[in-house]
């Protein structure tokens, strides 16, 4: 026998699927779906990059312009530059050179990507990213397109850290800086690329992790900017070797500026925490909204129905003759004393509520 609740069924599956479908759309406006984003917690995202810093009580900085750069201190504070979708122009380049030249440290991590090449110029370090895969046959994580670089020099960004785990990097080639992570002598650049060691391939060791001294900072490059991503954090050394360098900076600043765009919900919230004018404005919005809610919360009360109110009660009652023809509907075959009984036994339930 159904209960006067069970004549709410449709109104309480909608409001299932209302609930549902919003918790779905603000969790598609405040996520990211683009690769090393930020605010993308799959696989191949770096949000975790992000809590390793908070982690170590360094201030998390998510700038969505070069001009954010001018807002910390170069000496202290580490940025990081993950495969950026579209280059930076000559203005944006002389607010990264500047930041470094005035002792900051800024990591460029790159793979495949035409950006950060340029960038990398611009800064004055004579390195370049490859572009080519770099495969080792038989130091890796199984496969050789995910190569273990195990030859790790001594330095304060790979203390605790035995090796590297690539995914699908490349090489760095340089002539002046240091290069403190290595491949193993067995790996060699698929130039061709089929995947498989040619006789224009030659095994060799490659760096991957590489430092530039530039004016009073440093630029760290790496040629695989899936180390910093949440499924490859998981890696030996690779969690190590993010903690190592935010440990040694109080601040930390993620350049999202020339990456996808922000999810909508994440660049309100930073829009209005960078806005004086937005928060102003918000707060005088909730203000209003507070008054108008004390002005109109008695009518709005008012129109509430009291469950306990005989009149609203009586109403109800008054649905008897609904209920008697919604089961004749319902139940043809019902004979009309079997309908009545149902009708007074669910009128007689509400009473008891």
């Amino acid at each position: 026998m159904k209960s006067p609740r069970d004549w709410d069924k449709p109104q309480v599956i909608l409001a299932v699927f209302t609930g549902i479908a919003l918790v779905a759309l603000i969790t598609a406006a405040s996520t990211s779906a683009a690769s090393f984003g930020i605010y993308n917690s799959a696989w191949d995202g770096s949000s975790k990059l992000s809590a390793e810093a908070e982690a170590t009580g360094s201030t998390v900085t998510v700038a969505r312009s070069v001009e954010e750069y001018d807002s910390v201190p170069p000496k202290g504070t580490i940025a990081f530059v993950l495969s950026p979708d579209k280059p930076y122009n000559p203005s944006a380049r002389q607010n990264l050179q500047q930041f470094v030249q005035n002792g900051g440290t800024l990591v460029i991590a790159e793979d495949f990507g035409s950006h950060s090449n340029a960038l990398v110029q611009a800064l004055g370090v004579n390195a370049r990213f490859d572009g080519h895969l770099v495969r080792d046959d038989r130091y890796n994580y199984q496969s050789p397109a995910l190569p273990v670089a195990h030859n790790v020099k001594n330095h304060s960004y790979t203390e605790n850290v035995s090796a590297l785990t690539l995914n699908h990097g490349t090489a760095i080639r340089t002539q002046n800086g240091s290069a403190i992570v290595q491949s193993s002598g067995y790996a060699y650049l698929d130039t061709t690329p089929n995947s498989k060691l040619d006789n224009n391939e030659t095994i060799t060791n490659h760096s991957v992790v590489t430092t530039h001294s530039v004016g009073q900072g440093q630029v760290v490059l790496v040629s695989d900017p899936s180390i910093f991503i949440n499924s490859m954090l998981e890696r030996p050394g690779n969690k190590a070797f993010v903690q190592n360098l935010v440990s040694e900076h109080e601040n930390v600043l993620l350049d999202t500026s020339h990456t996808s765009q922000l999810p909508p919900l994440m660049a309100a919230v930073l829009f209005i925490r960078d806005s004086a004018a937005a928060q102003i404005l918000l707060g005088g919005s909730g203000i209003f909204g507070l008054i108008v809610w004390g002005f109109h919360a008695k009518k709005v009360k008012s129109r509430i129905p009291n469950r306990a109110d005989p009149e609203y009660r009586q109403s109800q009652e008054m649905n008897a003759e609904a209920m008697s023809s919604y089961l004749q509907q319902k139940h043809p075959e019902w004979e009309q004393d079997r309908t009545e009984r149902v009708v007074t036994s669910l009128q007689d339930q509400y009473r008891k509520e």
